[in-house]
């Protein structure tokens, strides 16, 4: 990949938490960074995948995430940030191929909410493996619905529409007046904060260099 030059100050005061130099820095490289990224979405799934979707999730995980930064030699700003829409775009691509092909759900089919519940904490890393499956049946529902409960809004819906209640990414995407792309880019940004939040070790982004 060729590299993308960011300014060296702005990398530096937005490494240390300037918003504002961050922002700087998403108008300067755009335009490099949808060039570079313009083909990586298959062609057919880009009536539900934007650009626009990939580089809007892009941009508030590294918000979230600037923090994770270490600024390093030139163009290493650019390459975390495409890193970051790469990952986006598997995660969402995977999604939205298991959604077509609607076999083996990202979520227990529920009988009770119960197994949905448990489906997704099992999703998540969480184990239910101890003497008793029922007190860990339980104690899973109340871990993860008190982590739901401290999520952004947007993230609650998008897992309690989708993962809890069983919705089809089309109502999800209706509702939240977002492509289903950007929901399931949505999705996995939630069940990272949810795995923090349960104390579940994550695996992302560990070299950007």
């Amino acid at each position: 990949m060729k590299s993308i030059p960011a300014p060296a100050d702005l990398v530096q005061k937005a490494a240390a938490g300037d918003q504002a130099a961050l922002t700087s820095l998403f108008e300067q490289l755009d335009p490099a960074l949808r060039d570079s990224l313009r083909n990586d979405i298959p062609q057919r799934w880009r009536s539900v995948l934007g650009l626009d979707d990939l580089m809007q999730e892009t941009y508030t995980d590294a918000f979230l995430d600037i923090v994770d930064f270490t600024p390093r030699q030139d163009g290493s700003f650019a390459r975390w940030l495409i890193t970051i829409a790469k990952h986006n775009l598997i995660n969402a691509v995977q999604s939205l191929e298991a959604e077509k092909r609607g076999g083996k759900r990202r979520r227990v089919e529920p009988e009770g909410q119960d197994d949905s519940f448990l489906g997704l904490y099992e999703l998540l890393g969480g184990t239910t493996t101890t003497p008793s499956r029922q007190a860990a049946r339980h104690e899973a529902r109340e871990a993860l619905e008190q982590a739901i409960e401290q999520l952004p809004p947007d993230y609650r819906l998008v897992v309690r529409m989708y993962d809890i209640e069983g919705h089809p990414v089309e109502d999800v995407s209706q509702t939240m007046k977002r492509s289903p792309g950007a929901v399931f880019m949505l999705r996995a940004r939630a069940h990272r904060a949810l795995r923090k939040l349960l104390g579940v070790p994550l695996k992302y982004f560990s070299d950007f260099a």
